[in-house]
């Protein structure tokens, strides 16, 4: 059996010095064929929203100053296969976005559907055309719609900005 490890043993090894090699060069030529993109972390300039009145606590979508949204960014700009928009609640308490909107520096306007945001929920709000989800929204645009540089705001039901963000 010893003579049997001895013939094989450096026959494994070189396999397995051959796989990893390969492995790597592959990896590699991947990588730069495929590099990762560029991205920068940005943070949403938030505005503090003014409430006139209280919102009532017995209602299940009140909210309260603290309970921002966040657009926390545009994802895949310039490709309308994958351009998103991330909105976020990190609040404790839903907030009904049914007539809130999204205002772009370039006039471009979408209106939210009845759609309750729960705490610590998000919604991805996709550039192209899909069917609505209760976690993904479609603009139904044919076009991409973001590059580096627009400005984007969000508006509630009211016409009180909320936040703001930068693609960039």
């Amino acid at each position: 059996m010893m003579k049997f490890w001895k013939k094989t043993l450096p026959f494994i090894l070189l396999n397995v010095l051959v796989s990893a090699a390969t492995l790597l060069a592959v990896l590699y030529f991947w990588q730069q064929k495929n590099p990762l993109p560029k991205t920068e972390f940005t943070s949403p300039i938030i505005t503090p929203m003014h409430v006139g009145q209280t919102p009532s606590p017995s209602s299940p979508t009140a909210q309260v100053v603290e309970d921002l949204l966040h657009i926390e960014g545009v994802f895949g700009a310039g490709d309308i296969q994958v351009e998103y928009i991330l909105l976020r609640n990190p609040g404790e308490s839903p907030v009904e976005l049914s007539g809130w909107r999204i205002i772009s520096d370039g006039g471009r306007n979408y209106r939210f559907p009845n759609l309750t945001l729960y705490p610590k929920g998000a919604v991805n709000i996709y550039t192209g055309p899909g069917t609505d989800t209760v976690t993904e929204l479609h603009w139904n645009s044919d076009a991409a719609l973001w590059a580096s540089g627009d400005h984007l705001t969000l508006f509630d039901s009211q016409g009180n900005e909320h936040t703001q963000f930068t693609v960039p």
